[in-house]
């Protein structure tokens, strides 16, 4: 992938990324925006490892900085929402709400995600509903055949 500018951010290739990253860490005062855009090209990557290595980034520099924050919460809600951990990518799409309450990407993914938990819940209800309907009837058959 070649590097491209989009909204003032500079998306790099995940070797390139890393190749900076390092180098940056042997500084005395490594630059954040670095550690940025390389937990970002891990979060890009297809692989679940790599996502997950680039959400321990993100949450390093929200412990640390008072840069990039909604940034970084946004690139960490749709990573997990990528995860699969719904859960988590609404937490940080509402803490992202609370600092910029009109941020559009962010209300698009807190809709989906919000849209995805209820489904979830409505299916889980459904699953625990029939589990109970398929005991009884087994119960009922148990019993008879007891008598």
């Amino acid at each position: 992938m070649k590097d491209t500018s989009s909204a003032g951010n500079v998306v790099v290739d995940l070797a390139t990324a890393r190749e900076n990253y390092l180098a940056e860490q042997e500084k005395d005062s490594p630059n954040v925006s670095v550690k940025f855009r390389y937990a970002q090209a891990l979060t890009r990557d297809e692989k679940a490892e790599n996502k997950t290595r680039g959400i321990g980034l993100l949450l390093d520099i929200l412990d640390e900085h008072s840069i990039n924050k909604v940034e970084c919460l946004f690139t960490l809600s749709t990573t997990y929402f990528e995860l699969g951990d719904h859960a988590k990518c609404r937490q940080y799409c509402e803490r992202l709400l609370r600092i910029d309450p009109t941020n559009e990407k962010a209300l698009n993914l807190h809709r989906c995600v919000k849209d995805t938990l209820t489904k979830d819940s409505a299916i889980g209800i459904g699953l625990a509903a029939g589990a109970v309907v398929a005991l009884g009837i087994v119960l009922k058959f148990l019993l008879k055949n007891k008598n």
